[in-house]
């Protein structure tokens, strides 16, 4: 009897296990789709559309979906199609971008399926101004997986006449740009995106599409140029998820450097209006030069400034030096003497063979660990030569513009020292004070005094470098110490080097 119930339950499970299996082939794919290219949902007659369809399995399948279809692709199984918005048949069928790397596509809570479709500028032609619905169809009817048919919620879509309203006009250059993209028509896009950069400079999804193009032509320093342009002046918020995605890969391919050694193409360059100082940078210099005082430099262009979480500052009175500067006197005599800008050449540095770079460092503040750490400042530069704004590459102390912070760096082999020098590629000009220390911990001021760095139009990596008679000691230690009120932004440092002989 024993065996005879142990072989009913065995049954009954397989009952059951088949049933389960039957009802999630049974469930239907959720099926829903967003809109490329538009804004407002809003497109003009003949201006191209993307359509990014998605499939999943709805929260009510008890297992996988599986799309198998006994020809073809499942892919082939959707349509994505126009209609009237007062209901009708379709009147416009869009393009599949691509195929799928698999004939079956598997839907689970871990696995989705999905792809890109287009309706090109040629078909939305032949559409008159007018409210339509946009939407998405999965049928399949042979299959060894599900099988049936289901159609996504439709999305509004409003096709107006071509029109010259700037808002208008910037939307179709930067559509028919990305779609040119989709093409791997790199020049055709350049073109586009710098007829309307050339009148509106300042536009940062045209910007933002230009960085995309020169990073395609490789040309990774041009992508930087355009996203410094295209950041917020006053960033409010996280920047947008698009913009950050395509910085990470301008940063990585500016630091692999280029794989050729051929130059980037000259179209892959931005219109001289993007090259040029902004209106607010031009004003700045037209200050200092009237008033003979310092610009102010703008906020960080590269990755947003560190967000306004940033543990709060306390005023700090400035040093003497500074204060006596600022008060019409002398600053303290000190040993060593500033070197003059014209003589840092930045490559000429990085490859002097009398030069060591810090091997460790610590600091009074760290904005971040690791990322903006006093370890950052160790080694070579790794922030590449025109890349200057907000880099977590570098050394960032917690507060921006008030108080003082220091960092101090160890270097392998103590040297007779005869220089250091300093490579900042944010918000330079705030260096106040330089110490040689011993090994032994003995300390010597070598400089002091107000930083004489003036920011020009166009935002660039800062070399501060104060030369010494040959110590008599032997050197281990720098310190670098920061009035951070001396210059707007926050203060970053990407390398230290220090210059000397070693007997």
């Amino acid at each position: 009897m024993m065996e005879i119930f142990r072989q009913l339950l065995l049954v009954v499970g397989l009952l059951c296990t088949m049933v389960v299996g039957r009802a999630a082939e049974l469930a239907a794919p959720a099926l829903s789709i967003s809109l490329r290219g538009v804004g407002d949902a809003t497109s003009e007659v003949g201006e191209p559309l993307r359509v990014v369809v998605r499939l999943s399995a709805p929260r009510e399948a008890k297992g996988a979906i599986t799309l198998a279809p006994a020809t073809g692709s499942w892919s082939d199984g959707i349509s994505v199609e126009i209609a009237p918005a007062g209901g009708g048949a379709a009147i416009l069928q869009a393009e599949a971008l691509g195929k799928p790397d698999s004939p079956v596509a598997t839907l689970d809570k871990a696995q989705v399926a999905g792809g890109l479709w287009r309706f090109a500028p040629g078909a939305t032609q032949g559409l008159k101004p007018g409210n339509y619905l946009v939407r998405a169809r999965l049928s399949i009817k042979g299959s060894r997986g599900w099988k049936g048919e289901v159609v996504s919620a439709g999305r509004p879509l409003q096709i107006v006449a071509p029109s010259a309203l700037p808002e208008r006009a910037a939307q179709r250059t930067v559509n028919r740009a990305q779609d040119a993209l989709l093409g791997d028509r790199l020049e055709e896009a350049a073109a586009a995106l710098d007829a309307w950069l050339t009148k509106s400079p300042d536009d940062p999804r045209a910007l933002t599409a230009r960085a995309e193009v020169a990073l395609r032509a490789k040309n990774p320093m041009a992508a930087m140029i355009c996203l410094n342009r295209a950041a917020p002046k006053n960033p409010r918020g996280q920047p947008p998820i698009e913009r950050e995605e395509l910085l990470t890969r301008v940063l990585a391919a500016m630091r692999a450097g280029p794989d050729s050694g051929s130059p980037p193409p000259a179209w892959s360059w931005p219109p001289a209006a993007v090259m040029e100082p902004t209106a607010e940078q031009k004003a700045l210099v037209e200050a200092a030069l009237n008033t003979g005082s310092k610009p102010q430099a703008s906020q960080s262009l590269l990755p947003a400034s560190p967000p306004k979480s940033a543990p709060a500052a306390n005023p700090t009175t400035l040093p003497p030096s500074m204060a006596a500067a600022q008060a019409g006197q002398p600053a303290k005599a000190a040993s060593g003497a500033l070197v003059a800008e014209k003589e840092l050449n930045d490559a000429a540095i990085i490859a002097d063979p009398a030069g060591q770079w810090a091997a460790s460092a610590v600091a009074s503040s760290e904005y971040g660990t690791p990322r903006y750490s006093a370890t950052q400042a160790t080694g070579a530069p790794n922030i590449p030569w025109g890349m200057a704004g907000d880099n977590p590459d570098a050394w960032c102390p917690s507060r921006k513009d008030e108080g003082e912070e220091w960092l101090e760096v160890t270097f392998a082999k103590p040297v007779h020292a005869t220089e250091v020098r300093v490579r900042q590629n944010n918000a330079p000009g705030a260096i106040a004070k330089v110490e040689l220390i011993e090994s032994d911990g003995t300390s010597h001021l070598v400089w002091s005094g107000v930083d004489p760095y003036v920011a020009p139009a166009v935002r660039e990596i800062a070399w501060f470098a104060v030369k010494v008679p040959r110590t008599s000691y032997q050197v281990a230690k720098v310190r670098i110490s920061l009035t951070l009120a001396a210059s707007p932004g926050w203060k970053q440092i990407d390398a230290v080097q220090l210059v000397g002989e070693g007997t």
